[in-house]
């Protein structure tokens, strides 16, 4: 199984992608200082795991690459979950609109192409 389709197995549990999509938005607004940098840290910790698991998996990458995959991997997870989960009113207009309907996501396939895209680009830089 490709990283990307690993991935995109684990990220489609629904809590967890609401969880991912609200952090920067939501999650990290109205805290202190204090609970700011311990969540960060633990962010950080969460990260570098999946890097290190995905180094494992792809052995090109340096520790240092594979955390960037991992933290394009947490970007890219709560950008498509947001799309991929529109509204009542989006809904209606998909429906409605057969050239808006084009723009509606699947969540498991357009996060695994976009991995797939990250994963390609980071191995090519290099």
């Amino acid at each position: 199984m490709s990283i990307a389709a690993a991935v995109s197995r684990i990220a489609c549990r629904p809590v967890r992608c609401d969880l991912i999509s609200a952090q920067a938005a939501v999650l990290e607004r109205n805290v202190s200082a204090e609970v700011a940098a311990e969540y960060k840290r633990a962010a950080i910790a969460n990260v570098m795991e999946l890097g290190r698991l995905i180094g494992e998996r792809v052995p090109e990458l340096d520790a240092h690459r594979a955390g960037r995959v991992a933290a394009g991997t947490l970007l890219v997870t709560g950008a498509i979950w947001t799309h991929a989960q529109p509204s009542a009113a989006m809904l209606a207009a998909y429906e409605a609109d057969p050239q808006l309907a084009s723009l509606r996501l699947d969540f498991t396939a357009t996060l695994r192409e976009m991995l797939q895209v990250l994963l390609a680009g980071v191995l090519a830089r290099g």
